[in-house]
């Protein structure tokens, strides 16, 4: 998924303690295999990339692949973590910028165009092997975790309807973004920018209070 490539560095380097060199090593090492697959599954898709090709692209030998990974699943299943974990900080994000729900959605949404127009559309075998890996996980609950709390303090200010469960209102949030992803990499000539902006507009104005969009 090109919303992973990239990740790596950024994520494996958030927050890390002091490390010997081993770690530092073992830890760049990680992140160029999972870039170089992010890459290739891009590319050619999951199935079709063998191990070997990742290795090749990732300038390392067989033998060390699979120091850090047992198998091509687990570098999938650490690419839609990587992401998910990316989609709930860019939600926590955007709920530190921003002044009421309506501006943090706005924000969430509107970095989410200017990052999805930069890396271009997932392959759609990445995204349904992701699915597979992923579903029912835990840590597939990383992005709708911190969607529940940016909602949650909006509850608590008075701006967002409490109408509905929290749960309720995060999942159709947080279900209407992956929709989109999901038909744009599905769908030829897809506006990923149009669709991820009315998306924002509808559910602001769905669940928000204030004024209302009219554009």
């Amino acid at each position: 998924m090109q919303h992973c490539i990239g990740l790596h560095a950024e994520l494996s380097s958030f927050g890390v303690r002091h490390e010997s060199r081993t770690e530092r090593n073992k830890r760049e090492v990680r992140g160029r295999i999972l870039a170089a697959a992010g890459r290739l599954f891009v590319e050619s898709g999951v199935e079709a990339t063998k191990i070997e090709a990742i290795c090749d692209e990732a300038d390392i030998a067989v033998r060390t692949f699979f120091n850090h990974f047992p198998s091509k699943r687990d570098v999938v299943q650490r690419l839609g973590i990587d992401a998910t974990t990316e989609v709930a900080a860019r939600i926590r994000t955007a709920g530190q910028r921003g002044h009421s729900t309506r501006e943090r959605l706005t924000l969430f949404f509107a970095d989410s165009i200017e990052l999805s127009l930069l890396r271009g559309p997932p392959h759609p075998e990445l995204l349904a092997a992701l699915a597979a890996v992923l579903f029912g996980s835990s840590d597939l609950q990383a992005a709708r975790d911190a969607m529940i709390e940016l909602l949650g303090e909006g509850v608590a200010a008075g701006d967002v309807t409490d109408a509905y469960p929290l749960e309720t209102l995060a999942d159709a949030v947080i279900g209407t973004f992956y929709r989109i992803i999901i038909d744009w990499a599905n769908q030829d000539d897809y506006a990923i920018g149009e669709q991820l902006e009315c998306a924002c507009r509808f559910l602001c104005d769905s669940i928000t209070s204030g004024s209302r969009t009219n554009d």
